[in-house]
């Protein structure tokens, strides 16, 4: 009898997995997980950018500093394209601009690999980095037209979880496959993405313009315009926390790596402690953001503020690499907590025909900060010290948990 059950209760266990999966796919739209499932594909054949330094260095033989480089130029080339495809996806519509930047990004994709000029791999990654994320905003915007203000926090927690899901599978495979052909390398990264390109043409709806009630007619996107986007002080205000906020995020990466470098650790040994951060957000970020939802998310950005903050400020505590790992779980937490709020109440502030604009305007927050958090945190290293760099990003948490719960009533005041 006894071995009977086992078999059982494993049976029971399996149909609840799958009773609370289809509960959360039905409590979606169906249009949200088109995208979501997109979403997956294409991250998941994300091969190039975890590894386009080593590809650059190894199999072009660049210098460090040139291969520094062109990956500055991806970074260049994303920010611009935040703005721009935030105007693209209120003007011409969401869906056009993601087609345009899933094809144009898997054509620049796979000639990135065919490239030996530098001057011609410069452009091409400049380039890239523009077209193939041209679609974020409007993705964004997409998901705030589809899904009703009350779901929003989730479908933007279940999207940040599949991303990062993803570049965990991407970074693996892509080094993997690297060793046998960087050629395909570049291949299947692009055919993920017309993946995705052909999803988008045939499941997915169009959301953008929107038609007035009552007499079809279509109202203009262009009654917003960008420059409307950067005088709303509310959002401008969310703008600069959030922005302050990914500048901490970033110094996880050439300021950390220079600091464990300096204290005797490997590659492997910050590899292994920022593996943490992407174990955490798959393990924790479907509970977390449960957790927030319904309750004052002013409130829970200040917590993430201290855990960003304080986080940073840990790994200036100890040279343990026990120490390192807890100092990443406690910014992870900000992280998971902040980065689908963030999207959720910008969708909440920014009007219909205005939602790209916004969301492409927040994007640009973290792409600027991709560029100027390591260049600033590696100069405050080398030139302050390790003590004053994590003691300044204990100092920046706390101002920016103040400032989201100093500028919360302009916030709810809207809605968001």
């Amino acid at each position: 009898m006894i071995a009977a059950e086992a078999p059982r209760r494993s049976a029971y266990a399996t149909l609840g997995t799958l009773g609370r999966i289809s509960n959360i796919r039905g409590s979606l739209p169906e249009a949200y997980w088109i995208v979501w499932l997109g979403t997956l594909v294409n991250r998941l054949g994300g091969f190039v950018a975890p590894i386009l330094t080593f590809y650059l260095t190894g199999e072009r033989h660049l210098l460090v500093g040139e291969a520094g480089f062109i990956v500055a130029m991806f970074g260049g080339g994303s920010v611009v394209a935040a703005l721009v495809g935030g105007v693209l996806a209120d003007r011409v519509g969401r869906k056009a601009t993601m087609l345009i930047s899933m094809i144009g990004g898997g054509v620049l994709m796979a000639s990135l690999g065919f490239q030996r000029d530098l001057v011609a791999i410069a452009v091409n990654t400049f380039a890239l980095g523009f077209a193939g994320e041209l679609y974020r905003p409007a993705v964004m915007a997409f998901v705030g037209d589809v899904v009703p203000p009350a779901d929003r926090l989730r479908a933007f927690g279940y999207l940040y979880w599949v991303i990062n899901l993803s570049f965990a599978f991407a970074a693996v495979a892509g080094g993997l496959l690297a060793r046998w052909s960087y050629t395909a390398l570049f291949v299947c990264d692009a055919a993920t993405m017309f993946g995705f390109a052909a999803l988008i043409a045939i499941r997915l709806p169009e959301t953008h313009p929107i038609r007035a009630p009552g007499d079809g007619a279509v109202t203009p996107a262009a009654t917003v315009s960008l420059v409307d986007v950067l005088v709303d002080r509310t959002f401008m205000a969310f703008w600069l926390l959030s922005f302050g906020m990914s500048m901490l995020f970033y110094q996880s990466a050439v300021p950390l790596s220079a600091h464990l470098a300096a204290q005797g650790y490997d590659q492997a040994a910050y590899g292994a402690v920022m593996a943490v951060n992407g174990v955490l957000i798959v393990l924790l970020q479907p509970l977390l953001t449960a957790r927030v939802a319904g309750r004052d998310r002013s409130r829970f950005l200040a917590l993430a503020g201290l855990f960003a903050g304080g986080g940073m400020a840990l790994h200036g505590v100890s040279s343990w690499i026990a120490v390192h790992v807890a100092a990443v779980a406690v910014w992870t937490l900000g992280e998971i907590i902040a980065a689908p709020i963030n999207s959720t109440v910008v969708a909440n502030l920014a009007s219909p025909q205005a939602r790209g604009r916004y969301q492409g305007t927040l994007g640009m927050a973290w792409g600027l900060s991709s560029m100027l958090g390591p260049l600033v945190g590696g100069a405050v290293l080398a030139g302050a010290g390790p003590a004053t760099l994590w003691g300044a990003c204990l100092g920046i948490g706390a101002v920016i948990s103040v400032g989201y719960l100093a500028t919360a009533a302009g916030r709810r005041a809207r809605g968001a």
